[in-house]
């Protein structure tokens, strides 16, 4: 599993392949914003984030290699089944954009599944898609956190293929807590891509709105690729 799974992350590929063509998330909260006092529950955040089944529609913007492109479209999160990932039982969780992207006068259609794994208390294993991740090392997402907290939450090794006989790199998951109200803050989650060389290939960031409670909102995605230079934001 990915804590989140990024939309940009799914159709890395897809874009690329489709416009011809991929930076951070910004983590500065807005002017306004206040910072709440309160206790977040981001751990039961987290499962539900994983257990929830939606059909949400979505805008894109940005540049591909200087082009400006534009789209719509769509991403279902399915519901969460038994699984076993490398020899661990847990669950899964499938996850497909369709959309249409417009680059030069273009549209073009691009799809993509990714599915998550989770153990049986829903801690990351890894995702099998455009490419294959296995959680290595401890994994650490905090059962509640306060505004401003931050952390490494865990790395995963990139695979071309379950046989995992190709190493692509690494996607290390971090987070942060910003403050927007009272009651509600901004998690957000940022994958950094990085080749067998540990140079940054690319890095998106996805942010969604947690009520303390737990309840969690999506929000919006970036997503930058160094190499094509490829810059997307996605709002929900």
């Amino acid at each position: 599993m990915k804590i989140y799974q990024p939309i940009f992350g799914m159709c890395l590929t897809a874009f690329l392949t489709a416009c011809g063509g991929g930076g951070g998330g910004g983590t500065t909260a807005p002017a306004a914003a206040v910072a709440s006092t309160q206790t977040f529950q981001s751990g039961t955040a987290i499962v539900n984030l994983f257990t929830s089944t939606s059909t949400l529609p979505f805008s894109v913007s940005g540049t591909i290699n200087g082009a400006t492109v534009t789209g719509t479209g769509t991403v279902t999160h399915g519901s969460v089944s038994g699984a076993t990932f490398r020899t661990i039982t847990g669950f899964q969780k499938s996850s497909t954009v369709s959309m249409n992207l417009t680059v030069n006068g273009t549209t073009v259609p691009v799809t993509s599944t990714s599915i998550s794994y989770v153990d049986t208390n829903y801690v990351p294993l890894g995702s099998s898609g455009s490419e294959y991740e296995v959680v290595t090392g401890a994994v650490t997402i905090p059962t509640t956190a306060l505004v401003n907290d931050t952390g490494t939450a865990y790395t995963a090794n990139r695979y071309t293929s379950s046989s995992m006989n190709t190493l692509l790199g690494t996607d290390t998951v971090t987070y942060v807590l910003l403050p927007d109200t009272a009651t509600t803050a901004f998690l957000k989650v940022t994958h950094t891509l990085k080749n067998t060389g540990g140079t940054v290939t690319s890095q998106n960031t996805a942010t969604l709105k947690i009520a303390p409670a737990g309840a969690i909102t999506r929000i919006s995605e970036t997503g930058i690729d160094v190499v094509s230079s490829t810059n997307l934001l996605i709002t929900y």
